[in-house]
């Protein structure tokens, strides 16, 4: 029914979703999904590419409130996370773990932790990647391009383009001597790599 529904609000707000590397996710089993994060909407594009597998998000505390999207989150089992307090942070880590080791759901991450004004890729809270080293799934790294011009263009009855591009795979194997750390920059520079200079932030 949601994936319906996602189908229904593209189709109103004239995105066109251009999606490459779909054929690298594992076809069965859970994953850790990594992507930048540059607009509210990332959650629902990335939901309406990976139709029929189950993806529960961490996502910012205050999402719970909204109407309706709130509720939503909740049912997809979505984690809400306090950015402000590490020792709360760290509970939401810790249920996500819970959740994959039950296999419930994967679960998507977006590592820088905020959305920035510049739209541009920044570094990431190595801590998310817990998950991984905890529970030994896959990570998919992705990048998004255009998410948060779509609204704008919609309002201007413009139709806009999103980019989705499902870079890698990285297996446990490949991590498994890695701190959260060297890994959080492994995926960075991955990510970084193919969203090029324009899109990262100087740091």
């Amino acid at each position: 029914m949601l994936e319906r529904y996602l189908q229904a609000a593209r189709k109103v707000l004239r995105i066109r979703i251009d999606v490459q590397g779909l054929e690298v996710v594992p076809p069965q089993g859970r994953f850790l999904l990594v992507c930048n994060h540059t607009h509210d909407s990332d959650p629902a594009i990335l939901m309406s590419v990976l139709q029929g597998r189950q993806l529960a998000f961490i996502s910012k505390r205050e999402v719970s409130g909204y109407f309706l999207v709130g509720k939503i989150m909740h049912k997809l089992m979505c984690q809400p996370i306090n950015r402000e307090n590490d020792r709360e942070a760290l509970k939401t880590i810790l249920k996500c773990i819970q959740i994959l080791e039950e296999d419930k759901t994967s679960i998507a991450v977006f590592p820088e932790g905020y959305i920035h004004d510049d739209r541009k890729l920044h570094h990431f809270r190595p801590g998310v990647f817990k998950i991984a080293t905890k529970t030994k799934v896959p990570i998919v790294v992705c990048t998004l391009r255009g998410t948060h011009e779509a609204l704008p263009l919609a309002l201007k009855l413009k139709s806009s383009q999103v980019e989705v591009r499902l870079l890698k795979v990285i297996y446990p194997e490949e991590y498994e001597n890695l701190t959260t750390v060297e890994l959080s920059e492994r995926i960075y520079e991955l990510m970084a790599a193919d969203l090029g200079p324009e899109l990262v932030a100087d740091q």
